[in-house]
């Protein structure tokens, strides 16, 4: 699809906060379809920082329109693996497997960095799962002191 939609961040707030999954089926799919129209350069916005109840129809509209259509999208996808029991974390995990690990593993990484300077052992436990289910090793990582941090903390 190359017919995109532009609204104003406002309006795509609105639609966003109708993905809560606490809202009619009806209502979550009229804005579905409104957002799954946006450009590449609002996708971001699918994942808002507040709204739990929106994150899992964000992630997966995100994961229909697909790479590199999600890809201002991806730092708020991978936000989710601090805890793969939120809302979304896990088909976040999915997309990021759609995406593929030569574009998934920097995003993962520089999670893990900010998770080892928190001291953030759960968090850390949440990544190491995602990087075991996407097959990263640290091999991958371009640093492997933190992917071995993570993987410590894990254990």
């Amino acid at each position: 699809m190359t017919d995109y939609i532009v609204l104003e961040k406002e309006e795509i707030i609105y639609y966003v906060y109708n993905l809560n999954w606490l809202l009619p089926e009806e209502q979550q799919e009229v804005a579905k379809k409104v957002l799954f129209q946006l450009p590449p350069d609002q996708v971001d916005l699918l994942i808002p920082t507040y709204g739990k109840e929106c994150w899992e129809n964000g992630v997966s509209l995100l994961r229909t329109m697909g790479y590199p259509r999600n890809k201002q999208a991806l730092p708020k996808l991978v936000r989710l693996l601090q805890d793969r029991n939120w809302p979304g974390a896990m088909e976040a995990i999915a997309t990021f497997r759609d995406v593929g690990k030569d574009i998934s593993t920097p995003y993962i990484e520089k999670e893990c960095e900010e998770a080892v300077n928190c001291g953030d052992d759960d968090w850390l436990e949440h990544l190491y799962y995602a990087c075991e289910s996407l097959n990263i090793s640290k091999e991958d990582f371009s640093n492997p002191v933190t992917f071995e941090k993570m993987r410590i903390a894990a254990e």
